[in-house]
């Protein structure tokens, strides 16, 4: 059976939700990938029935490919053994977090950004959910769910420190 590093916490949430999410985000818009670009602004309607430029197709796959990538990436950075791995895996994507976030508000402007009231599950999504695992990874990193540990390490070891 696979070891982690990481507690049953963040073990749940970055090496099995987070990358169903993604998967389920790369099949929904892959089934109607019109939809899902017309959700990413839903200040900005799209007529019904209207076409997504060839650049918003492009665009759009390849961003779903990397939801699937990224799914990929999370299960094996959080079901490593090596805390070393886990923890630098956890600060990159904690900083993509904020990349994300500010993507999001250049898109739909501050009036939208400001106003959770209006955000449709696209911008839940996209702000709220990043930010929630934003502060997971923080956390996860400082400890607060316990020390990331090598389970293969003996009772007692440092977390990361190879043995002699």
């Amino acid at each position: 059976m696979a070891k982690s590093c990481l507690s049953a916490v963040p073990l749940v949430i970055f090496g099995v939700v987070e990358p169903a999410l993604l998967v389920w985000a790369y099949i929904t818009a892959q089934r109607d990938i019109a939809s899902y670009y017309s959700a990413q602004a839903p200040h900005e309607p799209v007529a019904a029935g209207a076409a997504v430029p060839a650049q918003g197709l492009v665009l759009l796959h390849q961003l779903v490919n990397v939801y699937v990538l990224l799914a990929a990436v999370g299960v094996v950075c959080s079901w490593t053994p090596h805390a070393a791995v886990a923890r630098r895996y956890l600060v990159a994507v904690a900083l993509a977090d904020y990349g994300h976030v500010w993507a999001c508000y250049r898109g739909v402007g501050a009036e939208l950004f400001w106003d959770p009231s209006r955000w449709n599950d696209m911008l839940w999504g996209g702000i709220g959910g990043s930010l929630v695992l934003n502060a997971f990874r923080w956390l996860t990193v400082l400890g607060a769910f316990g020390a990331l540990r090598d389970p293969r390490a003996p009772a007692g070891a440092a977390a990361g420190k190879k043995k002699a």
